[in-house]
């Protein structure tokens, strides 16, 4: 489970909030994960969460890359590389899903990937827009 805190903070109300609601999301998972045996329309709807997912991240990087972009953040080009290689793992994964089929380790090692990637990237790259807001 991750806990949003302080520590996350960007200096971006707007951003702030996108990544609550990520991880919001991924705990979501987690918790629908949590059972061993999904039923069919449990299943369905985390093949729909996924995709709620990878579509949220994509709109918020977007959002994301203009704020640090427009602010000049040093970490813009870091940012901008590290969604895209998310993206493309998101892809993999979809791939990889849709030709093993629904498969709820697959999706735990997904929901592991989303947990400590976004805790990673907040705290390593997005904070450091906070000094480029506050200047």
């Amino acid at each position: 489970m991750v806990l949003w805190n302080e520590q996350f903070v960007t200096g971006s109300s707007t951003i702030d909030q996108q990544h609550r609601m990520l991880i919001t999301n991924i705990n979501h998972l987690e918790s629908m994960l949590a059972g061993t045996n999904p039923t069919r329309e449990e299943g369905e709807f985390l093949v729909h969460l996924v995709d709620f997912l990878e579509a949220y991240a994509d709109a918020h990087f977007q959002f994301e890359e203009h704020c640090m972009e427009k602010y000049r953040c040093p970490a813009h080009a870091r940012n901008k590389l590290a969604h895209a290689q998310f993206l493309e793992f998101f892809r993999q994964f979809k791939e990889r899903s849709k030709a093993e089929g629904f498969r709820p380790d697959l999706l735990r090692s997904l929901h592991q990937k989303l947990s400590s990637w976004i805790q990673d990237h907040i705290l390593q790259v997005d904070t450091q827009l906070r000094s480029c807001l506050k200047g």
